[in-house]
């Protein structure tokens, strides 16, 4: 194994179990503490780790939240795959639909081309897209309190919104997903509200670039196992590939 390669795998490890010791990982991969010693120090360089007595424990850094605008200017050819190949695969005429208020899944409104939907959203930004269609297809959106970085309604009233109607399928994104936290989020009351389109729909639907994969934020929407779908790009990863089999989860790759 290439010392990348090791240091690689050694900081996976650590992201799984939290820290370790120098004596443990030179058994572990069968080189000298001197050279896991200068291993954790580069790690450390990185920002990846932070060293202790004897070891190294691991360093999570959490995603923050960007504005509406990066948001919507990030890898805006993905998204517009992933809503296109939404829309045409897993909508039929008539379907009750829930489509959140990120910048992905409010682009799915371009290619909505179907009969008699019922469109639910908690987004000025998917509102706005779904207007176009709103002559064909009727058109809700809650009410609640207005966060300005997300441009979502939030709040104990969207929740109750979202919790007397029953969809066919929620659309849904989140900012970051690793296998070990879920899918996440940077505000709870976000995540809360998306708990709550969860809950009332028969099948959930991510549509997530693969930018997102490998990184966590505050609060966890849901966990692998709780969507029906995951919609995403070439980039996703074998670990990932891997745990949606094992979790049931349709995965496409568009």
């Amino acid at each position: 194994m290439l010392p990348i390669q090791r240091r690689h795998v050694i900081s996976e490890y650590l992201a799984r179990h939290g820290g370790a010791t120098i004596k443990d990982l030179s058994n572990q991969f069968g080189v000298s503490e001197m050279t896991i010693r200068r291993d954790f120090e580069l790690l450390e360089q990185q920002g990846l780790v932070a060293r202790s007595h004897g070891g190294a424990i691991y360093v999570d850094k959490l995603i923050g939240e960007p504005a509406l605008p990066e948001k919507q200017s990030r890898n805006p050819e993905v998204k517009e795959r992933l809503a296109a190949y939404a829309a045409e695969r897993f909508v039929s005429d008539g379907d009750v639909l829930i489509v959140e208020g990120g910048t992905t899944v409010s682009r799915m409104a371009a290619y909505l081309k179907h009969e008699g939907l019922t469109l639910m959203t908690n987004g000025l930004d998917a509102l706005q897209q779904l207007r176009s269609v709103a002559g064909t297809h009727t058109v809700l959106c809650c009410g609640g309190v207005l966060r300005e970085p997300s441009g979502t309604f939030v709040g104990p009233v969207a929740e109750a919104f979202f919790s007397q109607y029953h969809a066919r399928t929620a659309f849904l994104s989140s900012l970051s997903f690793t296998v070990e936290a879920g899918f996440t989020d940077p505000n709870m009351m976000d995540t809360q509200v998306k708990k709550t389109m969860i809950q009332s729909a028969a099948r959930t639907i991510m549509l997530l670039d693969s930018s997102k994969i490998g990184n966590r934020s505050f609060a966890t929407v849901a966990q692998l196992n709780e969507v029906s779908v995951l919609i995403t790009d070439s980039g996703v990863s074998e670990q990932v590939r891997e745990a949606c089999e094992l979790a049931g989860v349709e995965l496409h790759v568009v």
